[in-house]
C-alpha cells in the first residue's frame, strides 16, 4: 500500500492510495469525497469536472460521498469545506463535522488482500438525539450493466425490487426496457434513462461490468435490522450523466456521543463477468 500527495482534475489536497495497479485518489479540500478508484489511467467513478450538478448550494462532485439516510433536506447541507485528514501506513483516515446537524462523518481507507476497504463512521457530536442510517453513494460512469441479487435466502424464494416511481423532480418508467429481473440477479442495463430501484440485498453485495473490468462493493446484511425505503440495504439510481451504485446501515437514533459504523469492501477485476452468471459473479466477489 503506497500512499502520497496529489492533485486530481480540478481537485487539489488530494491523497492517492495504490497497491496492485490499483489505485484511489480522496479530496481533502470539500467532502468526504472519494475522486478516483480504478486501473491506473481508467477512472470506474464519475466526476463533475466543472462542478455545476447539485441541488442549490449543495454540489455532487461525483465519486463517492457518505450521506445519512434517509433523503431529507439535511442530505444536501453543503460540504463544501475542507476535511480533516489522519494518514499511516496502514490507512487514510477522512473527517468532517456537519455544522448544521452536528454528525460528524468519517471515512477510514485501508487494502486488505487486494481489497479497498471503506469504513463509514458517523458519530452523534450534538446534545440531541439524531435518527438515521448511514447511506454510502458511489456515482460511477454510466456504462455498462448494473446487477445486485433481490432473492431471500433459504428454501422459501422471494424477490423484491422497489422502483422509486416518482419523487422530486425525478421518476422512474417502471416498463423500461434496462430492467432485467433475472431469474438469479436482477440487472440494469444502463441506457442514460432515469430511474431508481431498491432491495432488500440479503447477500451483501452489487456492483457493474462493464468492457473490461468488473466493480463490486461488499457490505454486511443485518438481518432482522430495520433498513430505509421499505427495507432497502441495495438502492441503484441511473441517469444520462452518472449512476450510483448505493448501500445503506440499518436505521437507528444516535444518542450524543455514539457513532455507528457501515464498512464496505471493494474490489476491482479486470476483466468483464458476464453478470448474467451469477455464479460467476459470486465466485469473483467472495474469492
Amino acid at each position: 500500500m503506497q500512499i502520497k500527495e496529489t492533485n486530481f482534475s480540478n481537485f487539489r489536497k488530494c491523497i492517492e492510495i495504490s497497491c496492485n495497479k490499483k489505485k484511489m485518489i480522496i479530496t481533502t479540500e470539500l467532502g468526504p469525497r472519494i475522486l478516483f478508484f480504478g486501473f491506473e489511467n481508467e477512472n470506474v467513478l464519475f466526476i463533475d469536472e466543472n462542478k455545476k450538478i447539485g441541488r442549490g448550494n449543495w454540489k455532487i462532485y461525483g465519486g463517492h460521498r457518505f450521506w445519512v439516510s434517509p433523503e431529507t433536506e439535511d442530505c444536501y447541507s453543503e460540504d463544501n469545506d475542507s476535511c480533516q485528514l489522519e494518514k499511516t501506513e496502514n490507512y487514510v483516515k477522512i473527517s468532517k463535522l456537519d455544522s448544521k446537524t452536528k454528525l460528524e462523518k468519517t471515512i477510514i481507507i485501508s487494502i486488505d488482500n487486494d481489497e479497498f476497504i471503506l469504513k463509514h463512521i458517523l458519530t452523534n457530536k450534538g446534545e440531541m438525539l439524531y435518527h438515521g442510517g448511514i447511506w454510502a453513494i458511489t456515482c460511477i460512469i454510466p456504462e455498462g450493466t448494473i446487477f445486485f441479487p433481490w432473492t431471500t435466502p433459504g428454501e422459501w424464494k422471494m424477490k423484491k425490487i422497489i422502483y422509486w416511481e416518482k419523487w422530486p423532480g425525478q421518476s422512474t418508467n417502471i416498463q423500461s426496457k434496462q430492467f432485467v429481473p433475472g431469474n438469479d440477479l436482477f440487472l440494469v442495463k444502463i441506457n442514460g434513462e432515469m430511474s431508481k430501484v431498491g432491495t432488500t440485498g440479503y447477500e451483501g453485495f452489487l456492483g457493474v461490468s462493464n468492457k473490461n473490468y468488473t466493480f463490486i462493493k461488499k457490505y454486511d446484511f443485518i438481518q432482522s435490522a430495520v433498513y430505509p425505503d421499505d427495507n432497502c440495504a441495495i438502492e441503484i439510481y441511473t441517469s444520462k450523466n452518472f449512476c450510483e451504485l448505493e448501500t445503506l446501515s440499518p436505521m437507528t437514533t444516535l444518542i450524543p456521543g455514539v457513532s455507528l459504523i457501515h464498512t464496505e469492501r471493494w474490489k476491482l477485476i479486470d476483466r468483464y463477468i458476464d453478470p448474467t452468471d451469477g455464479n460467476a459473479i459470486r465466485k469473483a466477489a467472495w474469492n
